[in-house]
């Protein structure tokens, strides 16, 4: 807390202790996790990485801890940690023993910082660990252990009496005090077939130990899930991968019963992509049909749709001059300039088809000259407002939004370049479109 503390004004807003918790259900009295909220992006100079930085370094010092992590909580949509590797199997030591050589291996990768497991142990538990040879002889099933076990500290309801309106339930179970001595449960009377009590601890070793937090399942199985994050100046959760994968190659032959699947910031990103490129041809089938319905024809709405490749061109071309990412942000801002870059064409194919019928006698050329020429001031302008309105938010001039900045840059230079393209692309294809369709009119005569 001293050191948060030391976070200018200007960045901290305020920060929450909470001891004892491990995440946000589990309980660990040897836990403890501090949430800091720092002030909007735009009111500071630095961002959330380069501050956690540096109080890495101060915490590095500090000594009586085992171990400190860090994760920045981001707006936005999730993408999981940049490693994230998950152990599945039944067999609980074999799941632990590949977690603990996979730690291993991760914290000595030179650039993989914050190694965190989801395994915890909480409080101390009773394990029972039966001898099967003599709960045969015996006359035991572990059943029988399981159930009277249960019994004895979850109790079982035996009957219930009516007290006016409601039903109160008799509940048969080891009393506080027994339950919380261990010697009771060693002598605990469990009736086998022929109806002889036998001890628990004839027939079972009990054993003290930590158990874990919570238990975790994926697919229905039980999972340990080991994560971390990487310096991205040193190494990429893609080559971390790779690397866990080939050392690794030979894991099923030596934890049998057990599997490890590779997650976190790649394959967060793989689905976000294949939503992306859903969403991209739901957009596009959708304002095709629109056109449909404004045309009254199947071809021309192909004519206003050509400008959208090249609005995706000004995207790459913006990125690369600006040294940004193809981010899941700035692919939903190129999802917004599909339906904004078919402005321009719509306008003056629109404009072509009523000149066509006021002058259906005059040269084609002419006509389509005519047409853009009417159209230019309107189209130019149209674009020139919308990219001065977002080119503020894109730059940052007034306030700095992490978010919304990648949308802005590349809603803003697609439609900036795809005007011009379209100003002179889409008359040249509505002369072609034309003498196509002179030539189908003509066959057909």
């Amino acid at each position: 807390e001293s050191i948060i503390d030391e976070i200018p004004p200007d960045e901290l807003d305020n920060y929450v202790t909470r001891i004892g918790l491990i995440g946000w259900v589990g309980r660990g009295e040897n836990y403890a996790q501090i949430v800091v909220n720092l002030t909007p992006f735009s009111r500071r100079s630095r961002t959330a990485n380069q501050i956690v930085e540096e109080m890495r370094e101060k915490t590095d010092e500090l000594e009586g801890y085992a171990k400190i992590t860090y994760q920045v909580y981001a707006g936005g949509p999730p993408v999981g940690k940049a490693i994230s590797l998950k152990v599945l199997g039944a067999d609980d030591d074999a799941r632990r023993a590949l977690t603990d050589e996979l730690e291993a291996y991760l914290a000595g990768i030179e650039g993989v910082v914050d190694i965190d497991r989801d395994d915890k142990y909480g409080k101390d538990q009773i394990r029972i660990d039966l001898d099967y040879d003599r709960l045969a002889r015996m006359g035991l099933t572990v059943a029988d252990v399981a159930q009277n076990v249960r019994i004895a500290y979850d109790g079982q309801v035996v009957t219930s009496l009516r007290d006016g309106d409601e039903d109160v339930e008799f509940r048969v179970q080891f009393t506080k005090r027994a339950r919380q001595n261990e010697r009771f449960l060693r002598n605990l009377s469990i009736p086998n077939a022929q109806n002889r009590l036998i001890n628990l601890k004839e027939v079972a070793r009990l054993k003290i130990g930590p158990g874990p937090s919570t238990y975790r399942h994926f697919d229905g199985e039980r999972v340990t899930t080991v994560e971390a994050d990487v310096d991205t100046d040193v190494i990429t959760s893609l080559e971390v991968n790779q690397m866990v994968l080939g050392h690794f190659s030979d894991y099923e032959d030596r934890f049998s019963g057990v599997r490890l699947r590779v997650g976190g910031e790649a394959e967060e990103s793989r689905e976000s992509i294949a939503n992306i490129m859903t969403t991209f041809v739901i957009a596009i089938v959708g304002i095709y049909f629109l056109l449909i319905l404004l045309f009254n024809s199947f071809t021309q709405p192909i004519l206003v749709l050509i400008a959208i490749p090249f609005g995706f061109v000004g995207v790459i071309l913006a990125l690369a001059l600006h040294k940004e990412p193809l981010s899941f942000l700035a692919m939903i801002g190129s999802v917004g300039l599909m339906g904004v870059v078919v402005n321009d064409s719509l306008v003056l194919v629109s404009h072509l088809n009523e000149l066509r019928k006021q002058f259906p006698d005059m040269d084609r050329r002419k006509l389509v000259a005519m047409g853009g020429s009417n159209r230019l001031r309107a189209i130019v302008l149209t674009t020139l407002t919308t990219v001065a309105g977002l080119l503020p938010l894109a730059y940052g001039w007034g306030g700095t939004s992490l978010y919304m900045a990648p949308m802005a840059l590349t809603l803003g230079y697609g439609l900036l370049f795809a005007t011009p393209v379209t100003l002179i692309l889409v008359p040249c294809l509505y002369m072609m479109f034309w003498d196509v369709e002179r030539l189908f009119k003509r066959k057909n005569a």
